[in-house]
């Protein structure tokens, strides 16, 4: 997280404003409520309650967007970024810097620390008889990656990479072995590669979500789900993309047993990916109760 995210002018007028306004999810499950808010440099910790509609949204969808409107008018500001729905405050690792914002006489088991990373700014002010209008993108919002990237770094970034290249290498050199009279050659090749990299992708995903819902029960560390952690990816968008990964894989290896040695070829795909133990250590981490959860 970049330090110093936020200008100064804003973590001020945040410290002085009270609730703000927070909006996420999309559809049937966009909603908007006043939460408080502490704020800090480089990210803000907004407080919501666990029964809210807004932690369906941050479910559903990592962006999201804060407002603060002056009463007098004198401000209106304007945060779009990410935000990621997180554990009761009594579990975040800030916890006691995050208590002196709670409502007064509420206390800190009755709030979610949500984690809202401010991707752009727009700060307008009415200085004397001017309106002046600051805005942009912050550090962190400069650094983000387009949408195609994060999925991409999600789903075979990190381990996952070397994973996928033997995925590609391997049936290649299958179907090379094959030699050039193998019917429907580039075709069957294909349906390899898509049903390997559908493999490490599905797993990865659905392994990464399980492992948020598992930190947001109470067990485990975000370290297993840094994607989702940083609000590239909500949770249940990493489910759903994982679920439609494997269902692709799946159609890519039903074709492929049609073809001569078919069901060879699906054992190339799951040696060269190492799906089996891949999903192995997945379901394995996910079921084994960790010794210390990760506060955050």
């Amino acid at each position: 997280m970049a330090r110093g995210n936020l200008p100064d002018e804003v973590i001020r007028l945040l410290s002085f404003h009270g609730p703000v306004e927070l909006w996420t999810g999309e559809g049937s499950r966009a909603a908007t409520q006043k939460v408080h808010v502490a704020p800090f440099d480089d990210e803000l910790i907004l407080l919501v309650p666990p029964t809210s509609p807004l932690v369906g949204g941050l479910l559903q969808t990592s962006k999201a967007m804060v407002t603060a409107r002056a009463e007098d008018q004198r401000y209106t500001l304007r945060l779009e970024g990410r935000a990621v729905a997180g554990r009761p405050v009594p579990s975040h690792r800030s916890r006691g810097s995050i208590t002196p914002w709670l409502p007064e006489g509420q206390p800190a088991h009755r709030f979610l620390a949500v984690t809202f990373i401010a991707d752009k700014v727009e700060l307008v002010r009415e200085e004397g008889q001017v309106h002046n209008r600051y805005a942009g993108p912050t550090p962190t919002g400069r650094a983000l990656p387009p949408a195609w990237r994060r999925w991409l770094s999600a789903a075979l970034g990190e381990g996952g990479r070397w994973l996928a290249i033997t995925g590609l290498v391997g049936p290649f050199a299958w179907f090379g072995y094959q030699g050039s009279d193998y019917p429907f050659r580039p075709l069957a090749l294909l349906l390899a590669w898509t049903a390997s990299l559908g493999l490490v992708a599905g797993i990865r995903l659905l392994g990464q979500s399980g492992a948020f819902t598992k930190w947001r029960a109470g067990d485990g560390d975000l370290s297993d789900a840094p994607f989702l952690r940083d609000g590239w990816l909500a949770p249940d968008q990493a489910r759903l993309g994982g679920m439609a990964a494997l269902l692709a894989a799946t159609v890519a290896s039903g074709l492929l047993a049609a073809f001569p040695s078919g069901l060879a070829s699906i054992g190339v795909v799951l040696l060269s990916t190492g799906a089996p133990v891949l999903a192995a250590s997945w379901l394995l981490h996910g079921t084994v109760r960790a010794r210390d959860g990760e506060s955050g």
